[in-house]
């Protein structure tokens, strides 16, 4: 239970100041505090100097915490004088010491304020007040107190408010979705509440996941469904949020917490807010660095709800509610790995592939590279599923700086490996090498295959629920189109009529199979169900009154009898009985939340069930006439009609509790009531096989009360049942009568067992424990009457029809009357005598006690507690029943400790009673403790347990049940508060259960945790399997190792050595989930032994080995191939083709493998490894001397190798065949800077090589230029080139296949000179002539061009205006008067540019004509003056800490000098200032204002011909 905090307004009592310690100033200024919350109130308007009003500068933080826990407030203030600090609350008192104390930390200046052992009264809201003569602050704070347990203190106070309307304080606070242990059974095809909270939270896209999650299949009603209830609910959050937006479902976060975020208005800041998982409230802190699991923290208008340290059991359904309306649900689901992420070894520039399968369907994993998060991008690349079991991710491009572990994160599950980079030795050195389109890694593993597993079991599970859905629904049809209108079913208490319903079986021997009927559900108030009973006989069946959440249903017949679940006004369930015949069965007046269900008849008869309580009411089941009534049903407990085989009559009435009231079973016509059942027990009647009658009544308690078993006309009664014990009535086998009455007490009250006529009797069980009547085989009676005790009170056995009586019961021991064989009364006789005295006992608190004195002649006697005489009352109970006396302590209490004595005349007997408690942990200390001890082999476990001091407190120590005992490697310290243990040198037998155990004289407490000893594995379980040898692959298979050494294997490692070989090499691993590996690399017909390693992060295990050496296929070899053609032949390459074999042998040919021998040797040289076949029936012969002659032979591959070679080929020379000379690209145009080498390379083909000619115009080359011949190119090469050096150059090839020319034009130039000067010249309006004298180099360059730039006035930049100009003259267009034009002429070559020729100034100013003075003379004027102030400063008024600007304007010729004064005091140096003055405009900038920036500012401006000044005031504002 969560008890929120009440929030009013006022001052209540014990709030605020008190008239001794407080003056009650009422006149005072509000000031504003640094700290958010804090009000303050200052006394007077300016404090003197040094002194301060209060003030928080660490206020009280609010706090949740459960009952019984210790709470404080802590709190740190300031102040001059130092400050008095007071506490209050807003509706109660502080004053009791017991419950709170104000505590005062000179050495850390913190105020406390403790509640210890807090009550759920306690919560409230909390004021800390600090005050001294200059004013007062004061903050405030909420306590909220989770209560444990039910209190029964609260049910006359809740009861009252139920009678005052008051229902909702009387209703726990409890979420929609209720806890699972607290769920009603769900019928066949119903909706889970959950699934409606989920699409309310979600986003639209998520609608499709969430259905198919829940097996619903029809959108378009669930779509208006929806709809409804977000109108609804809509309505509701109105009227506490607005602005409800921006829902995150829940998420892990990289800290490895979890998380889910919603931002809203509150409309009333003290609206609370709730939190709940699965249904339950958990508490929560507001504070983040709290030790709490929960924390909910707002910032802004978000709300944060983060959960740490998670766990799988964290896992559930989470809410999050503002005062009764929901804002938000998510669902926060546990994910495992099927297939983990595997060790990458990946060379360099090549990608790397990380690959996992989950569980369940995930949009995102968390992947982490070097404890760093990754994302999408250029670097990585996260790939996922369409299904979302499979992710990927991809290192793209690794570099070696890359390696290192990587993980994949599914909440608290994940997994990690290494990335392995190797560097690529064969790159050249300096250089980076290229791209690699290869990728690395992977799981080794069918991912699709495990994914596709997972996915079919995930549709397993929701084609289970559509079915169940479709069912369901489809059951419903039927029974409404079955429904029988002359069947009809009325309801006593109800009003509204309901739809029909289906009947359950009520007993094995009511009916076989269940009918729709035509049923009346009336006033169906509630959320419950209502339901008619089943009948085959056109009888009538009533569910009625169904107003609560429970159900209400009538009984099942067969005939045309009447069956009633009436007045179902409670959440209980109130089910008619079934009958066979005519009867009738009434289960009415259900008013409680439990179950009220008519009798089983199979005749006439009626049953009646009237369970009008939380419990359930049913009537008896009858195979005849007879009648079954389990009525009156008020409390929460069961009424029972008993059940009947005859046409006897079965009640279980009245049954006003809790507890469950239930008829007895006949076989006759005999009569079993269990009525009057106002407890929560039970109220059962007893079984008859005959006409006899049992009754079971007034069960008003907790307890159970039980009638008797008869089995033939007997009566058997349990009646009266007040407590919460259990009253039985006996058991008879004949007409005899069985009473267990008036079972006031906790215990349980039992009637005897009898098997003729006679009658027994457990009457009055007031006690927690047991009174049971005696067990008879003829008619005499036997009683277990009054059983007041704890202990328990049997009566005897007899044979015959004598009498055994254990009465009284008064002590915690056993009261058993004697066995007899015959008829006489057991009896002592004689003087009086104590036949069961007193003994000490040990009661524990708030538990109750009973003791009980035997005496063996019916006499009076007193109790005495330590020689003071006690009297019933106060918690006491002092009965006497014949001889027994008992003394009874309802709840017991530290004050009932002492020595009693029970007196009778000269007799007398005494015991001590001592009371305590039971050794308890605290619920953090046992969650810690319960957490697994991981330590490895060698290491030393170390366990601590915390416990309050106690005394006669024995603490043991045990492991896997076994005791330990100080010693050896096990060490054993006891404190007064804890206790440790100590296991040294740990083994890995050592793992298993750890349990402290605590015992007193109360009772013993266990707490239990695990040590796990992790050690290195044990071998893999052999023998190791050959699964498949085939050329090519060996395949080999083994199981894992029986000790994984505490913690999972990550791996197995394989090794092979080739056979005739000492050398093991590793062939790689395989990940946990495998155990099995396939070898790809093996030779056709060569033996391989394997070993492997099982891994775990402790370290490899001793390994598994092949007995035998295993070979790798079986040796078919194919036929020889055609016998190879040379194709073509060149000097580096012959050109071969040849056909494949006429005979394969039956086994596909792979490939060829091709040999070459040089003419005049005998030895054939393979071209190609035979694992690297040729697919082709033809290849190129790279691997060839010029002018060598060879000839060639092929073998065609199988999986068992090379087979047979062809015949050899005919010779082939390498040589080229003769062609004639022809050029391969060259290039017909070259420029040279004069002064440079000219280098004219030619490249040519030609068979026999050409003789080359040079020649320049046509004429032969200067014997200064050089001619270099190569095989294949010739270059001419001009070593110091000059212009005349310019000309066409030919070459000129020649062999005795033909000859081939080719012209080059060589241009050997310099950068132009610059033209001569530039002329300008108007011919018509708006245009002007530029000219210049040409260039030196123009006649010497043929190429050579002029280029013309433009600049004006306007804009001031230069502009080409022609370009490739071949002549010496240029018009310019658009030449406006007024403006300035400036012209320059460049001369351009293949070199580039030359310096410009500027041209003179055209335009405004060159053309001004000067305008002379005629003699006048001009007056001179002077602008000088003094300084005046034209914008005075301003007066400001800051609040401290804020920004000033301050500013004026100044005017002055020659410009004044401005000076800057705070209080007399130039500041213009001053480093806290930021002055500027900018054409006049004087300004100064202080970017935060202090206290001593307040006073006079005064600016002076100076100049040679005055001084002008203006100043204002400043004031910071607190």
């Amino acid at each position: 239970m969560f008890k929120r905090t009440k929030v009013t307004d006022g001052t209540a009592t014990g709030q605020g100041p008190d008239a001794e310690n407080w003056d009650g100033k009422e006149v005072g200024f509000r000031k504003k505090s640094k700290v958010p919350g804090v009000m303050i109130t200052q006394y007077i308007e300016k404090l003197p100097e040094g002194k301060s009003h209060p003030d928080f500068t660490r206020k009280p933080i609010a706090l949740t915490i459960q009952e019984g826990k210790f709470a404080f407030f802590k709190a740190i203030v300031t102040g001059d004088p130092k400050p008095t600090v007071v506490w209050s609350r807003n509706n109660g008192d502080v004053s009791d010491p017991a419950r709170y104390q104000s505590k005062y930390d000179p050495n850390s200046n913190e105020h406390t304020f403790e509640m210890p052992h807090v009550k759920p009264d306690q919560a409230d809201t909390y004021k800390c007040f600090a005050k001294n003569e200059y004013g007062q602050a004061m903050v405030t704070v909420v306590l909220n107190v989770i209560e444990v347990g039910f209190k029964m203190t609260k049910a006359p106070q809740q009861q009252a408010e139920v009678a005052n309307c008051n229902f909702k304080k009387v209703l726990k606070r409890r979420s929609k979705v209720v806890p699972k242990a607290e769920e009603p059974e769900k019928k066949e095809g119903e909706i889970d509440p959950k699934f409606w909270e989920l699409l309310m939270s979600a986003d639209k896209k998520d609608y499709e996941r969430i259905c198919a999650e829940f097996g619903v299949t029809d959108f378009r009603w669930m779509l208006k469904k929806l709809n409804e209830m977000k109108r609804e609910r809509e309505e509701e959050q109105a009227e506490f949020v607005k602005n409800l937006s921006d829902l995150k479902p829940i998420h892990i976060n990289a800290d490895g917490t979890a998380s889910f975020e919603l931002e809203f208005d509150l409309l009333d800041p003290s609206s609370s807010i709730y939190l709940y998982k699965d249904g339950e409230m958990i508490p929560y802190t507001k504070e983040l660095g709290d030790k709490m699991k929960h924390c909910l923290r707002k910032v802004g208008r978000k709300y944060i709800f983060s959960m740490r340290d998670l766990m799988p059991e964290d896992a559930g359904f989470y809410q999050l509610d503002v005062e009764d309306v929901n804002m938000f649900s998510t669902d926060f689901k546990m994910v495992d790995f099927l297939v983990k992420i595997q060790e990458v070894k990946a060379m360099e520039r090549e990608d790397a592939v990380f690959e996992c399968v989950i569980s369940a369907p995930l949009s995102k994993l968390m992947w982490f590279g070097k404890n760093m998060p990754l994302e999408q991008g250029d670097k990585y690349d996260i790939e996922v599923s369409e299904d979302k079991l499979i992710h990927r991710l991809v290192v793209k491009d690794c570099m070696v700086v890359d390696k290192g572990i990587y993980a994949a994160c599914a909440g608290i599950k994940s997994c990690n490996a290494w990335l392995v980079v190797e560097a690529d030795k064969g790159a050249p050195k300096g250089k980076k090498t290229a791209r690699k389109t290869t990728r690395a890694g992977g799981s080794g593993t069918d991912l699709q295959k495990v994914a596709q597993e997972q996915q079919q079991i995930l549709d397993k599970e929701r084609e289970e629920r559509k079915e169940k859905i479709k069912a369901a629904r489809e059951a419903a049809a039927e029974a409404a189109a079955a429904e029988e209108p002359e069947k009809t079913a009325d309801s006593g208490a109800g009003k509204d009529k309901g739809a029909a319903v289906k009947v359950e079986r009520i007993d094995k021997t009511s009916v076989a199979a269940t009918t729709t009927v035509a049923g009346d559900s009336g006033s169906g108030h509630s959320a419950g169900k209502a339901s008619g009973g089943a009948k085959q006989d056109g009888s009538h069946a009533d569910a009625g009154g169904g107003h609560s959440a429970g159900k209400a249903s009538g009984g099942a017949r067969k005939d045309g009898s009447i069956a009633d679940a009436g007045g179902g006004h409670s959440a209980g369930k109130a089910s008619g009985g079934a009958k066979q015949d005519g009867s009738h069965a009434d289960a009415g007046g259900g008013h409680s939340a439990g179950k009220a269900s008519g009798g089983a008849k199979q005749d006439g008869s009626p049953a009646d069930a009237g369970g009008h309580s939380a419990g359930k009411a049913s009537g008896g089941a009858k195979q005849d006439g007879s009648h079954a009534d389990a009525g009156g049903g008020h409390s929460a407990g069961k009424a029972s009609g008993g059940a009947k085989q005859d046409g006897s009559h079965a009640d279980a009435g009245g049954g006003h509790s809790a507890g469950k009231a239930s008829g007895g079973a006949k076989q006759d016509g005999s009569h079993a009531d269990a009525g009057g059942g106002h407890s929560a027990g039970k109220a059962s009647g007893g079984a008859k096989q005959d006409g006899s009658h049992a009754d079971a009544g007034g069960g008003h308690s907790a307890g159970k009360a039980s009638g008797g078993a008869k089995q033939d006309g007997s009566h058997a009664d349990a009646g009266g049942g007040h407590s919460a014990g259990k009253a039985s009535g006996g058991a008879k086998q004949d007409g005899s009568h069985a009473d267990a009455g008036g079972g006031h007490s906790a215990g349980k009250a039992s009637g005897g067992a009898k098997q003729d006529g006679s009658h027994a009797d457990a009457g009055g069980g007031h006690s927690a424990e047991e009174a049971s009547g005696g067990s008879r085989q003829d008619g005499s009676l036997a009683d277990a009457g009054g059983g007041h005790s704890a202990g328990k009170a049997s009566g005897g056995a007899k044979q015959d029809g004598s009498l055994a009586d254990a009465g009284g019961g008064h002590s915690a021991e056993e009261a058993s009357g004697g066995a007899r064989q015959d008829e006489p009364l057991a009896d002592a006789g004689g003087e009086p005598g104590i036949t069961s005295g007193l003994s000490d006992i040990h009661a524990i608190r708030g538990q109750p006690a009973e003791l009980t004195v035997k005496m063996n002649t019916d006499c009076d006697g007193a109790w005495f507690k330590d020689g003071e005489p006690l009297k019933s009352g106060g918690g006491i109970s002092i009965t006497k029943d014949a001889n027994i006396h008992k003394l009874t302590i309802h709840s017991c209490r530290d004050t009932d400790s002492g020595l009693l004595r029970f007196v009778s005349g000269d007799l007398s007997t005494e015991g001590r009673i001592t009371v305590g408690d039971v050794p308890e942990f605290d619920e953090d200390d046992l969650h810690k403790f319960s957490k697994p001890v991981i330590v490895r082999v060698g290491q030393n476990a170390a366990f601590k347990m915390p416990f309050q001091p106690q005394e006669s407190l024995t603490v043991s120590w045990f492991k896997d049940g076994t005791e330990l005992k100080d010693g050896g490697g096990v060490k054993i310290v006891r404190e007064p508060n804890h206790s440790r243990l100590l296991l040294r040198d740990c083994l890995r037998s050592d793992s298993g259960e750890i349990k402290i155990q605590l015992k007193n004289p109360f009772g013993a407490v266990e707490a239990t945790s695990q040590l796990i000893v992790l050690d290195r594995p044990g071998p893999p379980e052999g023998p190791v399997e050959t699964v498949e040898t085939t050329s090519s692959v060996i395949e080999i298979k083994w199981n894992p190792p029986k000790d994984d050494g505490g913690s999972a294997v990550t791996n197995y490692i394989i090794e092979r050595q080739e056979r005739g070989h000492s050398l093991w090499t590793k062939l790689g691993d395989v990940s946990a989930e495998k155990t099995s590996f396939r070898d790809r690399n093996v030779t056709h017909g060569k033996k391989y032994s394997y070993r492997i390693y099982a891994e775990n992060p402790q370290g490899l295990s001793d390994s598994l080995e092949t007995a035998d050496s295993i070979m790798a296929g079986i040796m078919i070899l194919s036929g020889p191939p055609g016998k190879p053609k040379v194709v073509s032949t060149s000097k580096t390459c012959i050109n071969l083709t040849w056909t494949p074999p006429e005979d394969d042998k039956g086994v596909p040919i792979i490939g060829y493998q091709v040999e070459k021998r040089k003419k005049d040797t005998n030895q054939w040289l393979a071209l190609n490894a035979i694992n690297e076949p040729i697919e082709d029936v033809n290849y190129a012969v790279k691997d060839v001397t010029e002018g060598a002659e060879y000839e060639f032979r092929v073998s065609a591959i199988n999986e068992s190798g090379a087979g047979d070679a062809s015949p050899p080929s005919a010779m082939a020379c390498a040589k080229n065949p003769n062609m004639r000379p022809c050029f391969k690209d060259p290039e017909d145009f070259l420029v040279v800077r004069a002064g440079n080498s000219v280098r004219v390379k030619i490249s040519y083909e030609a068979e026999p090589p050409p003789h080359i000619t040079w020649l320049k115009d046509d004429e032969p080359i200067a014997p200064w230029i050089n001619v270099i011949n190569t095989e294949g190119m010739s270059q001419l090469v001009i070593p110091s080139s000059k212009r005349s050096d310019s000309a066409i150059y030919t070459i000129k090839a020649k062999n005795s296949v033909g000859e081939a020319f080719f012209d080059v034009e060589v241009r050997v130039t310099d950068e132009p000179k610059c033209p001569g000067p530039v002329e300008l010249e108007q011919t018509v309006y708006g245009k002007v002539a530029v000219s210049w004298v040409p260039s030196p180099d123009q006649e010497l360059d043929d190429r050579l061009y002029y280029v013309v730039s433009q600049h004006d006035s306007n804009t001031r930049m230069w502009k080409t205006v022609a370009d490739r100009l071949f002549a010496n003259t240029y018009t310019a267009h658009n030449i406006l008067p007024g403006i300035e034009y400036h012209f320059r002429v460049y001369a351009k070559n293949d070199m580039g540019l030359s310096d410009p020729s500027q041209s003179p100034t055209w335009g405004a100013n060159s053309n001004r004509v000067p305008i002379s003075s005629n003699g006048v003379s001009s007056m001179e004027i002077s602008f000088e003056r003094p300084p005046s102030i034209l914008v005075p400063l301003k007066v400001h008024t800051p609040p401290k800490g804020y920004q000033l600007y301050m500013t004026c304007a100044v005017r002055g010729c020659p410009t004044p000098n401005v000076s800057w004064y705070l209080n007399n005091t130039c500041i213009n140096s001053d480093k806290n200032y930021y002055i500027t003055n900018s054409c006049g405009v004087c300004s100064m900038y202080i970017l935060r204002v202090r206290e001593n920036d307040g006073g006079e500012y005064r600016v002076v401006a100076v100049n040679s011909l005055g001084k002008a000044e203006c100043s204002t005031k400043l004031t910071v504002r607190d």
